[in-house]
């Protein structure tokens, strides 16, 4: 084209393309003056303007005092896996302890899904099929999101947007029971305390297992072992779901610990990945 320099054409040319490529929206601000920590990032597929996607909410751990959002451990290699599989990836922030304490964190949470909801259509997501995925802490976070609704509809959004729950080794399911446990790490139990309190009321309103009801999502439980012995978090959590007529899947995946779980999920052939597509009906 005479006259027309190539700089230009380059550009216009990718300026069609941008919509087929990966691309992460950084530092999103789920609440309006809210703090550094209320921020949230999008991590998109490839997919051409239009379709919508669905969307993994991802909660990050850390004990509730410790952890990012943009951890490459935390949201490598599974944002890339899922990315490749069309899902939209929101990895989110929330403030910690010991500065807040409970119901600060999942405020937090249930303001981002929220957002969410309300704002990821504009980047081609879909408001109604949204997935929670929580490790550790987040677990707990994410499990309480999704059976506390009226906490969820108080911070704006509709928990029947939640389709499904993913919870990788996560602890605080019943936080009451669980701190009776004597082989508990003390490290676990101050940062329990420190989230939580001492406050057995406290404790209580932050156990999803006191918030379960009929038509709460789906959950898919992930611990590492050979096996799931009674009395684990993940076990009581899938009992308070049943009893209510929920649909709750236990997995023990062998030989992980509680880091690789999580820093695993996505790599190909990997037991938890397969475990989640399954669950996320994605199996080959």
């Amino acid at each position: 084209m005479q006259g027309f320099p190539a700089v230009k054409i380059l550009f216009i040319t990718l300026l069609f393309l941008l919509p087929l490529t990966a691309r992460t929206v950084r530092d999103v601000p789920y609440i309006d003056g809210g703090t550094a920590e209320q921020r949230l990032d999008i991590h998109l597929p490839k997919h051409p303007a239009g379709t919508l996607h669905p969307v993994i909410v991802a909660i990050h751990g850390g004990g509730w005092s410790a952890g990012s959002r943009s951890a490459s451990g935390f949201l490598q290699p599974k944002t890339r896996w899922l990315n490749g599989l069309g899902y939209i990836v929101v990895s989110i922030d929330y403030r910690l302890s010991p500065a807040v304490h409970h119901p600060a964190h999942i405020d937090d949470v249930c303001a981002a899904i929220t957002w969410v909801e309300k704002h990821i259509a504009e980047h081609h997501g879909d408001p109604r099929e949204i997935y929670l995925l929580g490790h550790s802490a987040g677990a707990q976070l994410a499990a309480l999101a999704a059976t506390d609704t009226s906490r969820l509809r108080k911070a704006g959004g509709d928990p029947r947007a939640i389709q499904g729950v993913i919870l990788l080794d996560g602890v605080g399911y019943d936080i009451p029971t669980e701190l009776t446990r004597p082989r508990m790490q003390e490290l676990l139990r101050q940062a329990i305390l420190s989230a939580f309190t001492s406050d057995p009321a406290t404790q209580r309103n932050a156990s999803p297992v006191y918030h379960v009801h009929r038509g709460v999502a789906p959950f898919l439980l992930l611990h590492p072992g050979d096996s799931t012995p009674p009395h684990h978090p993940a076990l009581l959590m899938a009992e308070a779901l049943r009893r209510q007529g929920g649909y709750a899947r236990v997995v023990a995946i062998p030989n992980k610990d509680h880091t690789s779980l999580s820093h695993d999920l996505g790599r190909r052939g990997d037991p938890t990945t397969k475990a989640v597509e399954a669950f996320l009906g994605l199996d080959p």
